[in-house]
């Protein structure tokens, strides 16, 4: 029996990533000055392989509700070339990603652009009762200048709410909560981004937080590369 399965890679905090023999770097996308700046690459290289692969890439406009819930939806502002192409074995591929307009004209204000670009393999005949593992990069794209990090945190309901008062995105991982002696009360390994100006939330189950003033936040973001801590009353 033929089977397909498919083996998708989102960005993390790492400068490239592999998959099933197929490595990309980046993971993240920056144009930083749109002024100056109007495309950007990524390039995926077969290593250790014997048989071609056929990709197709798409893009599509990331936003996020007030919630931090993500909403994808295809956008066309965005020039992708090669959107189609063969990866030999072995072999390199750059993709050049820009616009077809000037930035500023999409951009909101000073709040950063996102996109996600969709590097897909497209399945190939294969051999009765053989496994074919079909890649799948799913890489963010930021567009504007890059701000500090500006959390704020709040217990409501039992839950840690997390706004991202920057005008660009953050990268949240391994996020904890201790106490006034660092002692660990929360911790959750979840990976997310918030985008600029949103919330998320995380439920804090068991865990009692009656005087979040007493209490710190330690996260992982991609802004730095040690590990963050703030109050919750900054």
């Amino acid at each position: 029996m033929k089977k397909i399965i498919a083996l998708l890679v989102s960005s993390m905090f790492y400068m490239s990533v592999s998959n099933a023999g197929v490595s990309v770097d980046p993971v993240q996308m920056y144009i930083q000055n749109p002024i100056k700046q109007r495309t950007t690459t990524l390039t995926l290289e077969s290593k250790d392989e014997t048989e071609k692969r056929i990709f197709e890439v798409k893009a599509f406009k990331w936003t996020q509700k007030e919630n931090g819930e993500n909403v994808l939806e295809p956008d066309n502002s965005l020039i992708i070339n090669p959107k189609n192409f063969i990866l030999q074995p072995n072999g390199k591929q750059t993709i050049r990603v820009g616009f077809n307009r000037p930035i500023e004209s999409i951009l909101s204000g000073q709040q950063e652009g996102t996109w996600r670009v969709m590097v897909d393999e497209i399945p190939q005949a294969v051999k009765e009762s053989s496994v074919n593992f079909l890649v799948s990069f799913n890489l963010p794209l930021f567009v504007g200048k890059q701000e500090d990090v500006k959390l704020k945190f709040n217990v409501e309901n039992n839950k840690l709410v997390v706004k991202n008062n920057a005008n660009s995105h953050i990268q949240i991982a391994n996020l904890k909560i201790v106490d006034a002696n660092k002692k660990e009360v929360f911790k959750t390994e979840t990976m997310s981004y918030l985008l600029a100006n949103k919330s998320t939330s995380y439920d804090l189950n068991n865990t009692r937080i009656s005087n979040p003033k007493n209490y710190y936040v330690q996260l992982f973001t991609d802004k730095n590369d040690k590990m963050v801590e703030l109050k919750f009353s900054d």
